[in-house]
């Protein structure tokens, strides 16, 4: 992913990217690579060590989610998934129509 990819995902603006960047880099758990095909570009790639950390933290939460899902025919998730989509699809509309303070 490109540093202005993050940034904008994560809505910093270009000093902010950085500076999480560096910090993150520094911890180990990322590290910047020149993009092959175009060797002006910066992509971060995600240490082992952080995907470590992310399931030693989210894992237990993920594999009781995913138990808790097989209760539910297809069907269902998929009514459950379209709900969801168009709550969060409602939720940006007003989220973007409200001036921030």
């Amino acid at each position: 992913m490109p540093p202005g990819r993050l940034g904008e995902q994560l809505r910093l603006n270009s000093a902010g990217t950085t500076t999480l960047i560096d910090r993150l880099e520094r911890l180990g758990l990322v590290r910047r690579d020149r993009d092959t095909t175009d060797r002006r570009r910066v992509l971060l790639t995600v240490e082992p060590q952080a995907i470590d950390l992310g399931w030693s933290f989210f894992g237990p939460a993920i594999g009781t989610l995913l138990t808790a899902m097989d209760a539910f025919a297809p069907a269902e998730l998929d009514t459950a998934e379209r709900f969801l989509t168009a709550m969060t699809t409602a939720a940006t509309r007003v989220n973007a129509a409200t001036p921030d303070p």
